[in-house]
């Protein structure tokens, strides 16, 4: 699976750390940074809450559920993994401080921060902090060749993790091809049915039993209630919706998600293949499209809508930026605006595409599912530093948002 997902190399040759990731939530703690604007009025409260073994989605769910309100008034502005302890902003519409102060949920607190006119998103997110441990590693003297070789190569590819196509059950990037298919029908099915030897023994029984028995009906009543977005597409089959409006039954953010992985995959294999052709990452080639950074504090952050195509008058000039960490070389998350690099690189960005099947022309769409697309960048420097705590290694570092902890981690793990 990993090879399907781009995730079968590694930007390091250096011998294994090897170790374990999230023995505890407390191993793996995330705090987020954003500029998000607050004051003593707005429509929406907005909050700052600390999760513990809670999945946001979970969270946001079981927030509304509390208030008695529509989910669709709860937001925030990036995705955290369940097993960790987060801290995130939140906001939720139309709740007064009192309704927001009476909610008790298990692992979680709260903290009310006052009222805004907008809803937090993905936009006022900066980053995150990490402070990570990695437990019984198996040789943590190898931490200082792994960072030796991630200086060398200018710092980590900037890969999708494998959470964003799920952890446990990498199926989003299934659905969203359906979905772009136009096959909704069978996009809610690759939900539903598609199982994977990770998930509990007991979740994939009753995903086999529907894929033989389809009846919707009937697994209303065998679905356990963990499988909570499952049970919620089974209620709408079961009232009769087709596929479309099936899949309406999941939060806007989780649908969203769907095709955004679609993208993600073949952005990673546009790594991948960038890295077996003996291009590097810290370095712009003529016909590279290079993205510039915007400085956060002593944070630089690529900013994808800033962008600039390398030629061989400018080529020069635009790596004395990339050397400063001001810019940054960027491959394509696919869209109907997309513009694919020039020589080499443009090559493999159009034999990656033809290889999974997808185009632009895929995401001209009148739904949500739309997508104009943009350019990420192909490399993230993380301010890492470390510490060794016997046979732990404890790391400490800032990612831009939208770039994965664990792609940083996999470098030291080999895992």
């Amino acid at each position: 699976m990993d090879a399907d997902l781009g995730l079968d190399w590694y930007a390091t040759d250096a011998p294994r750390v090897g170790g374990r990731l999230k023995q505890s939530d407390e191993d793996f703690r995330v705090a987020e940074r954003t500029d998000f604007p607050y004051g003593d009025e707005g429509k929406h409260a907005v909050l700052r809450v600390t999760l513990r073994g809670y999945e946001t989605h979970e969270f946001a769910r079981d927030l509304s559920d509390a208030l008695g309100a529509s989910r669709k008034r709860v937001s925030w502005a990036g995705t955290k993994d369940k097993n960790a302890v987060t801290e995130q902003v939140f906001t939720v519409a139309d709740v007064s401080r009192d309704e927001i102060e009476e909610v008790s949920l298990s692992g979680v607190s709260i903290e009310y921060l006052g009222r805004s006119h907008q809803y937090v998103s993905l936009g006022d997110l900066v980053g995150n902090d990490f402070e990570v441990r990695l437990r019984d590693a198996d040789a943590p003297e190898n931490a200082d060749a792994v960072v030796e070789e991630i200086d060398a190569f200018g710092g980590v590819p900037n890969l999708f993790g494998s959470q964003r196509f799920g952890s446990r059950r990498p199926v989003t990037h299934l659905v969203g091809e359906r979905i772009l298919d136009g096959d909704f029908r069978g996009a809610v099915d690759a939900y539903l049915v598609e199982s994977f030897d990770a998930e509990p023994d007991r979740t994939r029984q009753v995903r086999q039993r529907l894929a033989d028995e389809r009846d919707y009906d009937a697994a209303l009543d065998y679905f356990p209630d963990y499988l909570g977005y499952e049970k919620a597409l089974l209620n709408a089959l079961a009232e009769g919706k087709d596929g479309r409006d099936a899949l309406d039954a999941l939060p806007h953010n989780l649908r969203r998600m769907f095709v955004n992985a679609v993208q993600s995959r073949v952005f990673n294999l546009i790594l991948r293949e960038r890295h077996e052709a003996g291009l590097r990452f810290d370095r712009a080639y003529e016909g590279d499209v290079v993205c510039f950074a915007e400085t956060d504090g002593d944070a630089r952050v690529p900013e994808a809508s800033n962008t600039q195509r390398v030629t061989g008058s400018n080529v020069d000039a635009v790596n004395r930026h990339v050397e400063r960490g001001r810019a940054f070389v960027t491959a394509p998350l696919v869209g109907t605006e997309t513009e694919f690099a020039d020589g080499e690189q443009g090559e493999i960005e159009r034999r990656v595409l033809d290889s999974v099947g997808v185009s632009r022309d895929d995401f001209d769409r009148d739904d949500e599912y739309a997508s104009e697309g943009t350019r990420r960048a192909v490399l993230v420097r993380p301010d890492l530093s470390y510490e060794r705590d016997g046979d732990d290694v404890i790391f400490d570092f800032f990612l831009p948002r939208g770039s994965y902890a664990t792609v940083v981690l996999r470098e030291f793990t080999k895992s």
